[in-house]
């Protein structure tokens, strides 16, 4: 069939123009009673199934700001994101301090009451980064049936977790629970029910009729070990279940949504798609994302120029050294950040993080000290000091 020219012209035009089109929604904003406190919810109102994103440990709903619009533009799907209780703008449950009553099944349960008083009980998407994916996993066995797929970012997988590690980190944190306490009541609590979060999963798997795509950093832990065990743990989560798909983010880090948001937002978009009978929506779903493909493979490399040789970029580059071993290498590198970034308290963390795995004892508490300066209230600063301190 021959096809007219102008016509060819003029039905591209017209795609992209209709591609381009942002997707009328409601922002809500709000705080829901779930009892005792209040949860904060800000809501993208759209069409269809709502995706539900569960934040990191410490973080609040608006550490997905950067990929909403366009999620919302492309699916024009109901966006919910929220601040566990005591982060961001919820509240804090002040009529109990037993740390067992602040734990991810009390949680769990002000999510739901929240969720079903905003009319949100039915089918659900999940997106999970880091700490979220404990709150994922256990949303998704205790509805599977409505949780219809999952997105995990670098996600917490259980198996990870292992007897030793959580030993350990136990003592350390009732150590320094005062501390913490005093600089943030809701990680404390948070902190404190590692042990109890971890038995709980490690008896709640994921489950198996939901689809799931796993996202894991190709750098998150400068400890090797460590590093090496958070791979294996994101291979066997996908290798259990042939509806789950494994991708690795190249040149990633933890935060994979800010170092290459384009990867965060097409697996989500495939996993939506998935999910959806009609065809024809789906199409349109796929037409929309090819458009913001294009912008915002133009965005990154933009992005990447404004990047270079700053203070995160030497960061993820020692990093990524560390990872490999390279350890003199890493030390360079982070001695150049403190040089050009010296009113940044990150970048003598960083340093200090080196200094402590190449066993310069001294040069790792000079610069921990100076972190402080800059950041007093750094609760893991403290704690890695009290370690290396006679």
């Amino acid at each position: 069939m021959k096809i007219n020219t102008q016509t060819l012209i003029f039905t591209t035009i017209a795609f992209l123009v209709l591609s381009l089109r942002v997707a009328k929604c409601q922002r809500i904003d709000t705080l829901v009673n779930v009892g005792s406190y209040r949860l904060h919810f800000n809501i993208l109102k759209g069409e269809g199934m709502p995706i539900l994103f569960e934040n990191g440990s410490g973080a609040d709903g608006t550490m997905w700001d950067t990929i909403l619009k366009p999620l919302s533009d492309i699916t024009h799907a109901t966006l919910i994101t929220y601040d566990r209780a005591g982060f961001g703008k919820s509240e804090l449950d002040t009529t109990n301090d037993e740390i067992d009553k602040h734990g991810i099944i009390n949680g769990m349960q002000g999510l739901e009451t929240g969720l079903a008083k905003l009319g949100y009980h039915g089918n659900m998407m999940l997106v999970a980064s880091s700490f979220g994916g404990f709150y994922a996993v256990l949303y998704a066995a205790r509805h599977p049936v409505n949780v219809k797929a999952m997105v995990g970012v670098d996600m917490n997988h259980v198996s990870w977790f292992t007897d030793s590690f959580v030993n350990a980190e136990m003592t350390e944190r009732r150590k320094n629970a005062a501390s913490i306490k005093s600089t943030n009541l809701a990680y404390y609590y948070q902190a404190l029910n590692l042990r109890t979060i971890v038995d709980l999963l490690r008896k709640t798997p994921f489950p198996a009729a939901i689809p799931a795509i796993d996202l894991v950093s190709a750098y998150n832990f400068p400890d090797s070990v460590y590093a090496a065990r958070w791979k294996v743990s994101h291979q066997q989560f996908a290798a259990a279940r042939p509806n789950r798909e494994s991708i690795t983010a190249t040149e990633c880090g933890h935060v994979i949504f800010r170092d290459n948001p384009l990867i965060v937002v097409g697996a989500i978009v495939k996993a939506y798609t998935a999910t959806m009978t009609e065809s024809a929506a789906g199409y349109d779903i796929g037409k929309r994302f090819v458009t913001y493909s294009i912008g915002a493979s133009n965005d990154q490399k933009r992005a990447e120029v404004a990047f270079r040789h700053s203070a995160e970029d030497l960061v993820s580059w020692g990093t990524a050294l560390l990872q490999k071993d390279s350890t003199i290498k890493a030390l360079e590198i982070f001695k150049l950040n403190v040089l050009l970034h010296k009113d940044d308290a990150y970048a003598y963390e960083k340093l200090g993080e080196a200094y402590e795995q190449a066993g310069k004892k001294g040069a790792a508490i000079e610069n921990f000290r100076q972190s402080l300066l800059l950041k007093p209230d750094n609760a893991n600063i403290k704690s890695r000091l009290q370690k290396l301190l006679p």
